[in-house]
């Protein structure tokens, strides 16, 4: 366990994983810029039962409440491209009542640490929708460096967005 102020970081637990469902298919809880790639529940727990959402290509863990363990939210980090030797986080926070409280920041920064210290990378990256301030003021709080724009590279409800890249490297977060 990982831990926080507000929050910890933690793996998915066998206790936790109708909640993970619910709330993962809970499209509203998703708001406008999270993917709706939505996979079935069957999915969800083959894929758990097979690795814990744990791999070397894609590392999930449960943020949680520091007081209760409740489930709120969840950040992975995944290999971008195979010619990249970086990592990019995707996160969420459910619990729409507790966005905009630093805690999506403390977790980014909490999971950094971790990947810096434990693996072999020297770079993380984030890839933001330009509207989604709120995901580029919690790049921001958590050190992370604008690289640049994305044009039109995803594609939401037929309309072409921009993304926004963000990076942190491991001499960045050290120093």
């Amino acid at each position: 366990m990982l831990k926080g102020g507000q929050i910890n970081l933690r793996l998915m637990r066998e206790s936790d994983l109708d909640e993970y469902i619910r709330l993962s298919h809970d499209v509203a809880a998703r708001g406008e810029y999270f993917p709706l790639d939505l996979r079935s529940e069957a999915q969800l727990r083959a894929k758990f039962h097979a690795d814990g959402f744990w791999t070397d290509d894609f590392r999930t863990m449960m943020i949680v409440d520091a007081e209760t363990d409740v489930v709120i939210g969840s950040i992975g980090a995944f290999k971008p491209v195979f010619y990249q030797d970086s990592l990019e986080l995707g996160y969420i926070l459910y619990d729409t009542e507790r966005r905009g409280q630093g805690i999506m920041a403390e977790a980014v920064r909490l999971y950094c640490d971790y990947l810096f210290r434990w693996k072999n990378i020297f770079r993380i990256q984030l890839q933001i929708e330009t509207p989604n301030i709120p995901s580029r003021r919690t790049a921001e709080k958590a050190g992370f460096t604008h690289e640049g724009t994305l044009r039109q590279c995803l594609i939401v409800k037929g309309v072409p967005l921009d993304m926004e890249m963000y990076s942190l490297l491991r001499s960045e977060f050290e120093g």
